[in-house]
């Protein structure tokens, strides 16, 4: 008989704590007996505390092995692709609701639309504003039709900047713009109400300390524009204010919405797109001028089919100084990055760690989830704006110093730092957005002019899976 059949079960657990995940897998399909002792909870706990911490918590009805193989095999830390296509700092990447396409925009005033697939592809480019104006947010339709465009345009005055919200069309073979229209706050990035029609800003002149945000429905009559101007000022978009709120000494910046059913606990929208209802909840984060220690994220209920316009109090409040804020997938989390602001004596100041707050939509006095590792800045005196991102088990989140900190969400432990450094330069990561059907994709982009594609080992199958 082998000495090594006679080891009773307390001494081939001593010997297999001393192993490691692959070495432990591979221990397992030796033999039947240490196949039994491989599957022992407490060599897996262990290895899952060296991995994320003893401060990890696994769920009742899941096993130590089970949770330690999403750990390292599900989670997206692989390089698979570098893209570039951009010739300056990418600012912001986004998802078409199906995953079947992404977009990105940035410094060269550039729109690129991508073909999601096994290796991303370049589709359609569009050179839509000349430096130094420049682009830095884009969102699709449902429909992924059309795409919204942010820019911030050079404006008649010297040294002032304008935002302008423009409509492309992406059905037609290329990049079209259809529709522009400038809006009231030059930050507003705008978000869409449905196929067809867009969420801007304006002050009107009968209600000039008050911000009309207005529903702004285009028409596509298939005419190419000459210019940027004569696209603002084609007649074929017809706007409803449909909320309007006394808030002038602030601006808006950040704007999200979702279905009330989803705010009040009704049906999972588990598609995570807009349905037909036209009672939505605007989530707006309005940047106050004069008093940074009040900004505020505020939730508004509005009904689109209103025909006169909704002068309303928000249904909630939350105060933070927020630096980018994203929706999940489903609607059901809002995932931000906040900087805590210190007062004293009249005097504020930014303070340098950054949080990354997950918000349940579902009942926002629920406790937000809080990761905070990341620290993007030495400076404390300004704020640069960073899109995080949350999926069901992970939240991904970018920082300065050219980090992504990929965070489980069970834990809140930090999986992987993964980097866009390229050496002897600093190259701070701009947004970051999981796959909106497979949270084992993610997808950065970064000051380095480069879209970066991470994988989980599982996705690549390149990497030895735990057995």
């Amino acid at each position: 008989m082998d000495d090594w059949e006679t080891l009773t079960d307390p001494i081939l657990l001593a010997v297999f704590s001393y192993l490691d995940v692959q070495n432990l897998s591979a221990a397992a399909r030796t033999c039947t007996n240490w196949w039994r002792i491989s599957f022992d909870e407490s060599l897996w706990k262990a290895l899952a505390f060296q991995r994320v911490g003893c401060r990890y918590a696994c769920h009742d009805d899941v096993t130590w092995k089970s949770e330690l193989k999403r750990l390292i095999y599900h989670a997206p830390v692989h390089l698979h692709q570098t893209c570039v296509e951009h010739h300056d700092e990418i600012y912001y990447i986004c998802f078409s609701n199906s995953g079947n396409l992404i977009a990105t925009c940035g410094e060269d005033g550039i729109v690129n639309v991508w073909k999601y697939g096994n290796e991303i592809q370049l589709l359609f480019s569009r050179q839509v504003v000349d430096d130094p104006e420049y682009v830095n947010y884009v969102e699709f339709n449902q429909a992924e039709t059309h795409l919204i465009a942010h820019c911030i345009t050079m404006g008649e005055e010297f040294l002032r900047f304008d935002g302008i919200i423009m409509v492309l069309s992406i059905h037609t073979g290329a990049l079209c713009p259809v529709a522009a229209r400038n809006s009231g706050f030059a930050p507003f990035r705008g978000t869409w109400l449905a196929n067809d029609t867009f969420l801007n800003t304006d002050v009107l002149e009968d209600s000039p300390d008050d911000v009309h945000f207005l529903a702004c429905k285009f028409f596509n009559n298939g005419s190419e524009y000459s210019s940027l101007n004569d696209l603002i000022t084609e007649e074929n978009v017809e706007t409803k204010t449909v909320l309007q709120i006394n808030q002038l000494d602030s601006d808006p910046e950040f704007v999200k919405v979702i279905d009330w059913s989803q705010w009040n606990g009704g049906a999972s929208n588990v598609s995570g797109v807009l349905s037909e209802t036209k009672e939505k909840v605007l989530i707006l984060y309005l940047n106050n001028l004069s008093h940074i220690n009040e900004n505020r994220l505020k939730f508004y209920r509005v009904d689109l089919d209103s025909t006169d316009p909704v002068i309303s109090e928000p249904i909630r409040t939350i105060r933070m100084n927020c630096l980018g804020l994203q929706l999940s997938a489903d609607h059901r989390y809002l995932v931000c990055n906040t900087r805590r602001i210190t007062v004293e004596e009249n005097n504020w100041r930014i303070e340098k760690d950054v949080i990354t707050m997950v918000i349940r939509l579902e009942n926002t006095e629920t406790t937000p989830e809080i990761f905070g590792e990341n620290q993007p800045m030495e400076s404390s005196s300004m704020s640069t704006y960073f899109f995080p991102h949350v999926s069901s088990d992970y939240v991904a989140a970018e920082s300065d110093p050219d980090v992504i900190f990929l965070w489980d969400r069970t834990s809140h432990q930090t999986i992987s730092k993964l980097s866009h450094r390229l050496p002897g330069q600093k190259n701070g990561v701009s947004a970051v957005a999981f796959h909106p059907r497979d949270q084992e994709v993610l997808v950065t982009v970064a000051d380095d002019y480069k879209l970066r594609v991470w994988k989980s080992g599982n996705r690549l199958n390149s990497i030895a899976p735990i057995r």
